[in-house]
């Protein structure tokens, strides 16, 4: 029953392959089939014509199947062929050798590296390699892979390479052999390691500290010198190592040093665990990643000796000023000689500066305010200046700068007036501002200075000049300065002699009263012939006088010899008056009052007969100090006389307060008096003001009989000039008088 089924079903399978076959074959599909079902004997014995159509469709199923799994399998073989295409060009370029054996030994393959390294070892080594690797791996049971270091010398025959062998046994007996190239990495390890034992066995402390300020790392050294231990110190701050010597402003300039420049070195004072305190060389240097941020900070220290710190100290004070730790005049004279040795394409200038105002602050209130404000402007000016800048104090009150600039014509105008702004600020001490102004001289390289002598020289000499303009401001060296400040300190020279062998001579000009032009005042003046130099003018050896600080010596002579020879006068005429003109630094002395005392008594005579004449600019210098001295003059009976009035400071405000006897109206109104209005408004106010406050007024500089008219008009009645008398020594003086007593006789 169910053989004709079987055997249906068997031929259905045959005719599917036929036809699959058919098609393979490009035969036409169709007649195959309908002759098979129509005339092959099995087709008609199994009647299979009846199921053709379902015979048929089964094949083409079949055969849509078979196409797939065809399409299928090309796709999978294309993809392997990619994947060991890649795994090819990966094994070719791989940076590790790699070699296959078989079982007997025999290369299968091998990459460009292991080719290169067989290069490198050659032939006969890597035979030797290969059979000691295999002879090891067959004494070694329990593991399927063996591994071994080797060194070769190099081509250069001085460095050496270094490969990691790794031979691994397949299950089918072949073998696979890789080899790494670790010599940099074993190079930089013997650095590592050299760096690490330098690092521990250094007599220099070292101690590597993070961004937070956390110590990272220490030395053996470090544990010697400051005795705390790694255990103790890593994790902790540095001020652990703080000796307390040095105040905030030391740290803070050494971290702004660090994060300005990424570099601080210098001596320190530190602490260590058992308390003592000692001294060291410190060095800080920031360290940085690959941002160009800083990541750590590693300090290296040596304690400093008994004997190293005396050198030290030595060499500070050879070569930096002790009071202010600016470079002294040693050290700015070697740097000064490097920069011109040096120096090529840039001006290089010598400042000179130096402080006005100092010597009364000073004076006045002691060289422990003196000193302090010394070392605050020694800060303010290194602020003030670049690091590439040289700056040291010359001496005193005075300092000294070597700067080299682009421009000479910008640059010198620019530095010079940064520096006169900087000191435009009060200095602020004990709760009390303290201000001071600059004198500034300049020189430049050049043909007027080739050397440190004439370049420290000329600025000096342009300082000088910058101090008798007037002060706070500054001078540029020139040949024409050069001649003047030579007169300068010929004079100053000459002057001091004089001064000290009594060779200045004084004279005396008449004051006059109007109407009889009796004599009824002498004002004693200062003249001076020299042997030399010939009769000096008294603007110049005055002047001169004020800036060196003779004046006060030399008015003390004036003094002396006019009182003297007052004396002698007033047996004349006892009611003449003499007027000395007082110095501002007479003003400012203590002195004064008791040394002024002693002459008058000395000869006899009533400090009612002295007038003691006050300039504007004199009297206003120290306003206090000046009202304090005139008041206890007056309270001895000294007239006070206020000279070249309208000329400096003139106030009301003084007149009505200060106790003045008179007003010396200056000669620069009476000039021009009969041909300007102004000046003869301004000449008759003062008159009037003074007769209304009982002032006494004295008009000066009367050379001509319209200026004495017009002058006598506006209700004068005192009068000075050349017009009556001039400037004459005593002996012609004394005859006037003696004159003016015969006529009245």
């Amino acid at each position: 029953m169910f053989q004709p089924i079987l055997l249906r079903t068997r031929y259905t399978v045959i005719l599917s392959i036929f036809m699959v076959a058919a098609l393979a074959l490009n035969l036409d599909l169709g007649t195959q089939i309908y002759d098979f079902f129509s005339y092959h004997p099995v087709a008609v014995l199994l009647n299979l014509k009846s199921i053709a159509p379902i015979l048929v469709l089964t094949c083409i199923a079949f055969l849509l199947i078979s196409i797939r799994q065809l399409k299928r399998s090309y796709s999978s073989e294309r993809e392997l062929g990619k994947q060991r295409t890649l795994h090819q060009d990966l094994l070719k370029n791989l940076p590790i050798g790699v070699a296959e054996f078989d079982s007997k030994l025999q290369v299968k393959i091998t990459n460009n590296a292991f080719k290169q390294l067989s290069c490198w070892i050659g032939d006969a080594a890597l035979k030797a390699l290969i059979q000691q690797l295999s002879d090891k791996l067959g004494a070694t049971r329990s593991t399927s892979e063996v591994v071994l270091k080797q060194r070769y010398p190099g081509n250069d025959n001085l460095s050496t390479l270094c490969i990691e062998w790794h031979l691994h046994q397949r299950p089918d007996s072949s073998y696979l052999l890789l080899g790494r190239d670790f010599s940099r990495q074993e190079d930089i390890q013997e650095k590592l390691s050299i760096s690490q034992r330098i690092l521990e066995n250094t007599p220099i402390g070292v101690m590597v500290v993070d961004t937070n300020f956390s110590i990272q790392y220490i030395n053996r050294s470090f544990e010697q010198i400051t005795g705390y231990s790694a255990v103790e110190a890593l994790a902790q701050n540095p001020s652990i190592l703080h000796s307390g010597k040095h105040d905030r402003n030391f740290f803070k300039a050494m971290y702004n040093d660090i994060k300005n420049h990424g570099y601080w070195q210098g001596e320190i004072w530190n602490r260590k665990k058992n308390g003592d305190v000692y001294p060291e060389w410190l060095s800080i240097t920031a360290l940085t990643d690959d941002h160009d941020e800083i990541s750590h900070y590693i300090g290296m220290f040596s304690e400093i000796t008994a004997q190293e710190h005396v050198q030290e100290r030595l060499r500070t004070l050879a070569y930096y000023d002790v009071l202010t730790s600016l470079a002294n005049r040693a050290l700015f004279n070697d740097e000064l000689e490097r920069l011109i040795k040096n120096n090529i394409d840039k001006n290089l200038c010598v400042i000179f500066l130096d402080l006005d105002g100092f010597k009364r602050i000073n004076d006045s209130f002691g060289h422990q305010v003196g000193d302090r404000l010394l070392v605050d402007f020694a800060k303010r000016l290194k602020r003030n200046t670049r690091d590439a800048d040289i700056v040291a104090r010359w001496g005193g009150d005075e300092f000294i700068i070597a700067i080299e600039v682009s421009d000479a014509d910008i640059g010198i105008p620019h530095f010079c007036n940064k520096q006169l702004k900087m000191l435009s600020f009060p200095f602020a001490l004990d709760g009390r501002d303290w201000s001071v102004s600059a004198s500034i001289g300049v020189s430049i390289f050049g043909d007027n200075a080739r050397t440190a002598h004439d370049l420290v020289r000329n600025a000096d000499l342009a300082m000088y000049q910058a101090k008798r303009r007037g002060k706070n401001r500054y001078e540029i060296f020139s040949p024409k300065l050069h001649e003047d400040v030579s007169e300068s300190i010929e004079i100053e020279s000459r002057l001091r002699t004089a001064i000290h062998t009594q060779q200045l001579d004084v004279y005396f000009q008449p004051q006059v009263q109007s109407g009889s032009a009796k004599i009824y005042g002498l004002e004693a003046l200062a003249r001076w012939q020299d042997k030399e130099l010939g009769n000096v003018s008294p603007q110049k050896f005055i002047k001169v006088a004020e800036d060196t600080g003779m004046i006060k010596e030399l008015s003390d002579l004036i003094f002396f010899k006019a009182l003297k020879q007052f004396r002698e006068w007033q047996k004349i005429d006892p009611d003449l008056i003499l007027s000395l003109n007082l110095s501002a630094s007479q003003l400012q002395d203590d002195e004064l009052i008791t040394s002024l005392t002693k002459l008058t008594k000395k000869y006899s005579i009533d400090p009612l007969k002295i007038k003691l004449e006050i300039t504007e600019d004199v009297f206003m210098s120290d306003i206090k100090k000046s009202v304090h001295t005139t008041t206890q003059l007056k309270n001895l009976s000294y007239k006070i006389s206020l000279d070249d009035f309208g000329t400096g400071y003139s106030s009301f405000s003084y007149l009505k307060d200060f106790h003045i006897d008179e007003l010396k109206i200056d000669r620069s109104f009476v000039k021009n008096i009969n041909t300007s209005k102004r000046n003869k408004a301004i000449v008759a106010s003062i008159v009037a003001m003074t007769k209304i406050l009982d002032i006494n007024c004295i008009i000066e500089g009367v050379e001509t009989k319209d200026q004495l008219i017009e002058l006598q008009n506006m209700g004068c009645t005192f009068f000075q000039g050349y017009l009556f008398h001039k400037p004459m020594p005593a002996e012609e003086i004394e005859l006037l008088l003696q004159q003016e007593v015969r006529a009245i006789a």
